[in-house]
Order: C-alpha cells, then structure tokens, then sequence
C-alpha cells in the first residue's frame, strides 16, 4: 500500500497545474502550503476566519462566473459551515470547484477529531446537499484525475482528498492588508 497523500504534495500538484484560476485557502496549514508552493496575486488567503472559505468562495464566483474558483478548505473548517454546501448547490456556479483537505483533525485548534474520523463522509454530504458532482479521492493518480475535473469541468465540483494529519513547517505570512489588496488588484485586472 502506498504512502497516505499529504496536503503539501496535493497542494504542490495543484499549483503546477495553476493559471488564471482564482484560489481561496482556509486558514493555517491550507495558506501556509499555498504561500511555500504558488504565492501568487490571484491566491485569496482567509485569516482567521474557519469556516467561511467555501462561502468566499462562492461570493467570487458569483461575482465573476468568468473566472473558475478553487477552494482549499479543511475538513473541519467544513464541518462548521455545512450550509455552505447547499447554498453552493442551490446557487450552482459552473466555475466553482471545493476541495477539501481532510485529514480527519481540526489540526489548526489542537488535532481534536473531526466526524470524518468515524462515519461521515463530505463527498456523501454534498450530494446530499445537491451538489452532483462529489468525489473522494485518496491516492495520487485519483488526485490527477481529480483536478482535471476541477479544471476542466463545469461545477460546482466538490473533491474531498484524504489526507495525512502532518504539520507542514514554516512560518505563515499574515499580511492581511497587503495580500487583500493584491489580490483584488489582480483580480480587477483580470
């Protein structure tokens, strides 16, 4: 059996695969792997702020259905703002695509265990909610095939991606102020 993805390397294929795409990262560990693998203008990093990045998210792609949006979330972050998911399949922008990290820990608060650790499943969930395309994915190959989808596909698309519950080390840059200002700069632009 191989070796369980980490949220680096999922990140760092993600980023390879990076052009005009507009990325929300939650909080901690999501922004801090975007920062080290593609610190980019059009990168949208949510400080502080667990459990609204799949709603900022989909704020920017209903916004601007010309730009496809791409949402690193956590599975706990997730967990506490559900209703996200049916308001992303109500409002169904085709330019929306969430991917969940789910490492079945709310590692930013202490590595307290999610839901995910026993039976649920956000993949089962966003059907549940509506959203038709839903996928869990827990191998590299599966990732790939996955962020073909992500983007080349209508959405809205959620990809829950088992994870490793590691720290990636580093310091997180918090310029709240300059990253915000940047990244609407970009965007403007674009």
């Amino acid at each position: 059996m191989s070796a369980p993805l980490t949220r680096a390397l999922a990140t760092r294929l993600l980023a390879e695969r990076l052009g005009a795409e507009v990325v929300v990262t939650n909080l901690g560990q999501a922004t801090l792997e975007l920062q080290q693998a593609a610190d980019r203008p059009l990168n949208f990093y949510v400080f502080g702020s667990m459990g609204q990045c799949s709603s900022i998210g989909l704020g920017i792609a209903l916004a601007r259905p010309d730009v496809r949006v791409i949402c690193l979330d956590g599975d706990g972050s997730l967990l506490m703002n559900l209703g996200s998911l049916c308001t992303i399949a109500t409002e169904a922008p085709p330019n929306l695509a969430l991917v969940i990290w789910d490492n079945e820990v709310h590692q930013t608060t202490g590595g307290q265990p999610t839901a995910t650790a026993a039976r649920s499943s956000l993949a089962a969930i966003a059907r549940g909610a509506g959203i038709a395309t839903a996928l869990e994915v827990r191998t590299e190959d599966e990732l790939r095939r996955a962020y073909d989808r992500v983007l080349g596909e209508d959405g809205p698309l959620v990809v829950a991606v088992k994870v490793a519950a590691v720290r990636t080390e580093g310091r997180l840059d918090r310029d709240v102020v300059g990253y915000t200002r940047r990244f609407r700069q970009a965007l403007a632009a674009r």
